[in-house]
């Protein structure tokens, strides 16, 4: 299931990571919630398929260990959020529609 874009009015945050928030609810292994606020991504729609680390040309993304997770052992997380352009390729091009980049 894609990444909800109005996360942010329907979940709160329950964290932070790495410099970045953590919205919703975490209970490894199963569900990591929504890591970040400008660039977003839903460790529970998060195939790892790494296309977003390999298409930012800013290098947002980093890899994250989720050993156990249902859908997928590693994530892309956006360590480096602060350094967004906004060109929108991780989101446009994530298989899984887990990602989502906004200005606030």
């Amino acid at each position: 299931m894609p990444i909800d874009p109005d996360f942010q009015k329907k979940v709160k945050v329950s964290e932070e990571h790495s410099g970045h928030k953590v919205w919703g609810e975490v209970k490894p292994p199963e569900k990591l919630g929504i890591h970040g606020t400008n660039v977003a991504v839903d460790f529970d729609a998060c195939d790892g398929d790494g296309t977003c680390i390999n298409l930012c040309p800013v290098s947002v993304f980093e890899w994250f260990e989720a050993p156990g997770h249902p859908l997928s052992e590693k994530k892309s997380d956006p360590v480096n959020e602060t350094a967004c352009i906004q060109c929108m390729a991780c989101e446009m091009q994530c298989p899984t529609k887990a990602i989502k980049v906004t200005s606030s």
